[in-house]
């Protein structure tokens, strides 16, 4: 066998053994039909502190900006249990394929929009390595601050495949914390 198959070979194997497939980008991924106001309904992940207060979380609102240079500028409006909104700056920065990212100041080793109709809903993937301990997410992010069906859908078929468990998820009930703030931030 050739070194790069045998190299190819094992390291599917060693993602295999991860507990992990290949983890899918949206084809022709356009970040100027992927820019604007997101809301994140759903989300599903390995991390514990998600799965310590996940019952208690809350819709965020997230505004995607395309950059000249291909990263993506992201605001992100997360709901804080006293009824006010932490906004928070962000880059994500270009990787090798379109619509792939990262973002080193969150320990955002990969992201990906997985699946998106750009109008509707986004699928997303996060993988995070903060000190070592690496965990996946998916959320869901719709226009408006309504479950997609579609998007649950496609977001359901890819929590197996990326090694994830149904009962590791949440769906985000709808809050105006952040949204008509963010809005008007956003407006500026």
């Amino acid at each position: 066998m050739p070194p790069a198959v045998l190299t190819a070979t094992l390291l599917g194997l060693l993602w295999a053994t991860l507990g992990c497939a290949q983890v899918p980008i949206q084809a022709n991924f356009d970040a100027s039909q992927f820019q604007g106001t997101w809301y994140v309904v759903g989300a599903v992940s390995d991390d514990q502190t998600f799965l310590d207060s996940k019952e208690n979380m809350k819709m965020s609102t997230v505004s995607i900006t395309p950059l000249a240079n291909g990263n993506l500028a992201v605001m992100f409006g997360n709901p804080t249990p006293d009824g006010g909104c932490q906004k928070m700056d962000a880059t994500f920065a270009k990787g090798s394929t379109a619509g792939e990212f990262s973002n080193a100041a969150m320990a955002q080793t990969d992201i990906r929009v997985v699946h998106t109709d750009y109008r509707h809903f986004a699928v997303m993937f996060f993988e995070t390595n903060k000190g070592g301990q690496r965990n996946v997410w998916l959320q869901l992010y719709t226009r408006t601050p309504e479950l997609v069906p579609e998007g649950a859908q496609k977001m359901q078929q890819l929590v197996p495949q990326v090694g994830l468990n149904p009962s590791q998820g949440a769906l985000l009930p709808k809050s105006d914390q952040c949204t008509s703030t963010f809005v008007q931030v956003v407006d500026k």
